[in-house]
């Protein structure tokens, strides 16, 4: 699983879109529950969004997104002047299929299958950007598993976020220099992630949680969701996401993203 996202002062951070021509031709997306927009729904696995309050806050409703409302990956896509959703694989038609396909689904891991960078560049793919880790020890099912010592999050599952995402991005950079007819990104989610460290909201769900750390069957969430990063014990609110695809797409630090933003990479 990879947790990210995180800021707002008192004020809905809200991406106004005027759509040109796209920024790409094709737009693919790989990961797991966080940009999974209903390929679970059908799936045998408890990893289940297609209830309410999942998409309280979503145009279309209840489709099988973890968050209240848009996530990072559809965010994104706006950016980059699509004219709508990228679909799922489970949905998506001969026609869309060429404008590109959400692969991700809940639970998913990194599987030679799913992981490697040559299955893209071997279908084509020549614009690649790596999302690292956010702080999952921060995460209200994290903390209420493991307890923080008297922190706000739990260090020792950030000290391996860390050195995960320490050993991403020179891997990255391996790969731009191995593979010049490509081009290859990082972001840095846990460094754009840092300010939830700086304010003083509460690590705790928007929505009743079950064990597991889902919403509960239930259209009960917190009122003010746009000053809440996490939505339930898991899976940040549209607030939290809405930063992250902002950064990610116009990096405010050099620490960022590197070498480039998403609007620099899809210019080269």
């Amino acid at each position: 699983m990879v947790t990210y996202y995180i800021f707002a002062l008192l004020m809905q951070f809200r991406i106004f879109i005027v759509f040109g021509k796209p920024q790409v031709p094709c737009y693919f997306i790989f990961g797991d529950s966080l940009v999974d927009s209903g390929n679970n729904n059908e799936l045998e696995t408890e990893a289940k969004a297609n209830y309410l309050p999942y998409g309280v806050d979503f145009p279309e409703g209840v489709t099988g997104r973890f968050t209240n409302g848009r996530t990072m990956a559809d965010m994104i896509g706006e950016l980059l002047d699509l004219d709508e959703f990228i679909p799922t694989y489970a949905t998506v038609t001969d026609q869309q299929m060429s404008k590109g396909v959400n692969y991700a689904s809940g639970g998913a891991g990194i599987l030679p299958e799913t992981g490697s960078h040559l299955r893209l560049y071997n279908l084509g793919g020549r614009k690649i950007a790596l999302f690292g880790l956010a702080p999952i020890g921060c995460t209200p099912v994290e903390i209420n598993m493991f307890g923080t010592n008297g922190r706000r999050c739990v260090e020792s599952i950030n000290d391996a976020v860390k050195s995960f995402n320490d050993k991403l991005k020179p891997l990255v950079d391996e790969l731009n220099h191995d593979i010049p007819d490509a081009k290859f990104t990082f972001l840095n989610v846990s460094h754009i992630s840092s300010l939830q460290q700086v304010f003083p909201w509460p690590n705790v769900p928007c929505c009743e949680v079950m064990v597991d750390g889902q919403c509960a069957h239930t259209a009960t969430t917190c009122p003010m969701r746009v000053l809440s990063i996490y939505f339930d014990g898991l899976h940040p609110t549209e607030m939290a996401h809405n930063v992250i695809a902002t950064s990610s797409y116009i990096a405010l630090s050099q620490m960022d993203a590197s070498p480039y933003d998403i609007n620099h990479l899809v210019r080269l």
